[in-house]
């Protein structure tokens, strides 16, 4: 395995040396770091040579792999992002993606490997998605959008996930679609020109000629401005969302086309769609102008974005991942476990479950779930469920993803 580069390496054991209470200074990790060797292997070095321990396996007393471990065990998902972010774990495993996809590319499934074993593919990957828009908000969408992408066809029932963007003018929705079509070759269109015939087919001939969605079949359709096509013409998307393929009825004209598509669309205005369409996305992220505060936090990335002297990942390693696990189905485990987890989940949701279908909340969550564990090529298993729940329930406290996740371990 390619090591970090050594700057990154002295700047990562230097913080975990704070931590512990060591003055970096008396240590010198310029003779002791080894640039061929990886990040742990040289806290490993210099554990053994200053009989300093970095990297503990207790539960208290440090920030190891050991402890790293117990957290993705037990859910607990707030520390272990905690935990994390101060050993710097995802910072690493990026860095050494990016060694490596330039340096040998051959070498990449390793890294994707441990990516997955770890549970982290998603807050790893998500991050090479449209990195030019920057805030918060745009974090979930991410992991929203990427989840979409490794969806490709259904498996007995829907799989697929649509993710709908709503906002005012000047939050970057049009973008976001518009670097899914430049940057992954996603089918882009405007929802203020098209119509249901440019969608799903033209019957005005002898032949019934398919449309948009059957083109890309398998495909992601990009949507924008979703709520300015009309009411008649938003008809044209449900069967094709839901089912996977769309009959055409003209005269004597009859035609099935198969279209499992992955809608992913914006929008100005909620009101303005319907209902039935509107039930189709498993997600729907309503967007806002930034404050004062969150601007002066965005004002360095965007200066450096305007001078083009910011760092761009290299999408080639989303490329690759996403074909790495392009053919993996995931399998089910404890199904009886996972019947309980969503039995618990509609027992303490705060969700009004008048505005949620089967299709938009259980279902959705299965499917979210399927997603999940394709990424990281896992089981789907009551954990992943909860995990799942999380993604899409926003009404969820800390203490019922605590409670759930002590369901689907058998806790409780």
């Amino acid at each position: 395995m390619l090591a970090v580069s050594k700057e990154k390496q002295i700047k990562l054991i230097t913080k975990l040396l704070r931590k512990k209470g060591v003055d970096p200074q008396t240590v010198d990790l310029e003779a002791l770091v080894d640039s061929n060797l990886t990040v742990y292997e040289n806290i490993r070095n210099i554990e053994k040579q200053t009989g300093i321990k970095l990297l503990s396996s207790g539960r208290n007393d440090g920030y190891g792999e050991g402890e790293i471990r117990k957290l993705e065990e037990e859910g607990n998902n707030a520390v272990l992002e905690k935990h994390l972010n101060d050993l710097g774990i995802e910072e690493v495993l990026e860095e050494e993606l990016k060694e490596e996809s330039e340096k040998f590319r051959e070498k990449l499934e390793y890294k994707f490997e441990e990516i997955a074993e770890r549970g982290i593919a998603l807050n790893v990957l998500s991050k090479f998605l449209f990195p030019e828009i920057v805030g918060d908000q745009y974090d979930e969408i991410r992991k929203a959008v990427l989840l979409s992408l490794i969806t490709h066809y259904d498996r007995k029932r829907r799989t697929r996930i649509h993710v709908l963007i709503i906002g005012p003018p000047g939050t970057g929705k049009t973008e976001i679609l518009k670097w899914l079509h430049t940057k992954l070759g996603a089918a882009f269109v405007n929802g203020e020109y098209v119509s249901k015939v440019g969608l799903t087919a033209d019957a005005r001939g002898r032949m019934v000629t398919p449309g948009l969605l059957a083109e890309h079949d398998g495909n992601v359709v990009c949507i924008d401005e979703l709520d300015k096509i009309s009411a008649k013409d938003q008809g044209g998307l449900l069967q094709a969302m839901e089912e996977g393929y769309y009959t055409v009825v003209k005269g004597k004209h009859r035609a099935k086309f198969r279209a499992e598509v992955r809608i992913i669309a914006s929008a100005n205005d909620k009101n303005k769609i319907q209902k039935p369409l509107l039930d189709r996305f498993d997600f729907v992220f309503e967007l806002r102008n930034p404050d004062k505060e969150e601007r002066k936090r965005n004002v360095e990335k965007l200066v450096e974005q305007f001078f083009g002297i910011s760092e761009v990942p290299n999408i080639q390693i989303l490329y690759n991942y996403l074909q790495w696990i392009y053919n993996y189905e995931p399998q089910v485990e404890d199904l009886e476990k996972i019947k309980e987890v969503m039995k618990s989940y509609i027992e303490l949701t705060n969700v009004n479950f008048e505005e949620y279908s089967y299709r938009s909340l259980e279902l959705s969550i299965l499917r979210i779930a399927y997603a999940l564990a394709k990424l990281n090529k896992q089981t789907v298993n009551p954990e992943t469920v909860v995990k799942a729940i999380r993604l899409k329930d926003k009404t969820l406290t800390p203490t019922q993803y605590k409670y759930l996740m002590a369901v689907a371990k058998n806790i409780i």
